[in-house]
């Protein structure tokens, strides 16, 4: 068995209610180790996350990467960092949606790891359902695929594209509308949208309003809802 330490400085943005503290508890306990199962054995990633539980907004959190078997090559290792956090950013924001945004740099010694930004401004998108990080914990295991092989399984992947930030308003509107056909949920088509000037400025054109977003904030209130049904299922 081999063991490898890392330390995340997690510069975050994350919403200062009361169930988002209350998800940074939990996490202790429910999300303390994550388990990943390759051809060659268990791969364990294990984090502190007590530091969040306090109001500074950049805390460092401890990793440990544990195989199990010793058959990860060493350029392997920080993939498992990597995936371990795309998980964190999935199962924090179906928990407490709009809960953790975060720009997040990993050190480890020799190894590389690379730098991380998620935004979960997308989430909060008038989503007021909380359910139990432990819940959602438990029904997604997650694992190594990078293919999306179930409906349910390719509209958490483009949740995640979503979360990695920098998505136009175009981008927002193509994911969220694969989303709902995913998960089987009947809405208005979302593929069809003005095309915005990249300004985006409403000083030079009054048509741009908030109105425009408002059908994508319902569409991704409508998956996340589905989605956290689907963990308390």
């Amino acid at each position: 068995m081999n063991e490898h330490r890392f330390t995340a400085e997690v510069a975050r943005h994350a919403r200062d209610a009361g169930a988002a503290k209350e998800l940074w508890s939990s996490a202790t306990s429910s999300f303390q180790e994550r388990a990943y199962t390759t051809p060659k054995g268990i791969v364990r990633v294990r984090a502190g996350w007590r530091p969040l539980a306090s109001e500074e907004d950049v805390v460092r959190i401890d990793l440990t990467v544990i195989d199990e078997n010793g058959h990860l090559a060493p350029r392997d290792v920080p993939s498992f960092v990597e995936l371990f956090f795309y998980d964190a950013c999935l199962l924090f924001n179906i928990a407490v949606p709009g809960s953790f945004s975060a720009a997040i740099t990993v050190s480890g010694g020799e190894f590389r790891v690379n730098e991380l930004t998620f935004d979960a401004a997308p989430f909060a998108a008038g989503v007021s359902t909380v359910v139990p990080l432990g819940d959602v914990v438990a029904w997604y295991r997650g694992g190594t695929e990078q293919v999306a092989s179930t409906p349910m399984q390719k509209a958490l992947f483009h949740l995640l594209h979503i979360g990695c930030g920098g998505a136009d308003e175009w981008t927002l509107r193509a994911r969220l509308d694969a989303c709902l056909k995913d998960l089987g949920i009947s809405e208005p088509s979302l593929d069809v949208g003005a095309v915005i000037h990249p300004m985006h400025d409403d000083a030079l054109d009054e048509r741009l309003d908030d109105s425009a977003m408002e059908p994508i904030d319902r569409a991704m209130a409508r998956v996340l809802t589905a989605v956290q049904q689907a963990a308390l299922a």
